[in-house]
């Protein structure tokens, strides 16, 4: 038997990783001394089945790190002008976004820890993570920039949504009941209670417009909405895909409670 014992050396600012990923595995190839500073791996390398469950046993622990203590790490700080909470729910949609990319991380760390096993006894996480995994730490930052977009874009919409829903609440209804068709090329066609077919002048200019202008059908049913301002909605879905479904979403948040979605056989 040919075994490979890999000492795994940490700083102590990695710990509390280890002792999570100490507490939630049971690998018999991985023990720790009290002071939790060296995890030894005993790696059998003619016994395949032992030597991708070492292997894979360090890649969770690598990936404890990356995902709980460098992603945080850099998003805390880089973007010093926000809030703590604005912080955690970047992390939490960067998170997201890793773990999507997660079977393409493992099988890179993989191919470098093979690599480094096959010529080294001593694996350091912090060099390993500063040398062996630079491209990674390039990812990040830019796994979290992408995560500040998404942030920013549905914070201002929410802000957004929130000045609409003031203005609506704040207004007198035009209309008791407005019924909303989204038709299957995207477009909108509006009726009252008695099913008779609004063509307002506000409707039919926006329309028009933006026929014109290639721009957002949600614009144009958002500037009818606040034209109308209707007591209560019924929306009828001929479209069913991702972005009807996310225009009702959006129209509920306005409207809450007062709208209702007509299903057709």
């Amino acid at each position: 038997m040919t075994n490979n014992m890999i000492h795994i050396s940490y700083l102590p600012q990695h710990d509390y990783m280890v002792k999570l990923f100490m507490k939630n595995n049971c690998n018999k190839y991985i023990i720790c001394n009290e002071h939790l500073r060296d995890l030894c791996v005993d790696i059998d390398m003619e016994n395949e089945e032992h030597k991708e469950e070492a292997i894979n046993g360090i890649i969770e622990l690598i990936l404890i790190i990356l995902k709980d203590k460098n992603l945080k790490e850099y998003i805390w700080n880089n973007y010093r002008n926000l809030n703590n909470e604005e912080k955690e729910e970047i992390y939490r949609e960067a998170k997201c976004l890793l773990d999507k990319k997660e079977p393409f991380i493992i099988n890179t760390i993989y191919n470098k820890l093979v690599e480094f096993i096959e010529s080294e006894k001593v694996l350091n996480i912090d060099g390993f993570f500063r040398f062996r995994m630079r491209d990674f730490m390039v990812y990040i930052s830019i796994i979290s920039d992408i995560a500040l977009e998404e942030y920013l874009i549905k914070r201002d919409k929410n802000q957004f949504i929130n000045t609409l829903k003031y203005f609506i609440e704040s207004q007198e209804h035009k209309i008791d009941l407005l019924i909303i068709h989204i038709m299957k090329d995207s477009s909108f066609r509006f009726f009252d209670r008695n099913g008779i077919e609004i063509n307002n002048k506000e409707s039919e200019e926006m329309m028009s417009m933006i026929m014109k202008e290639d721009l957002n059908y949600e614009d144009c049913l958002i500037s009818v909405l606040l034209a109308l301002c209707p007591k209560k909605i019924e929306i009828i879905d001929d479209l069913k895909n991702d972005t009807s479904k996310e225009i009702i979403e959006n129209i509920k948040i306005i409207f809450e409670d007062n709208v209702k979605i007509i299903n057709r056989n």
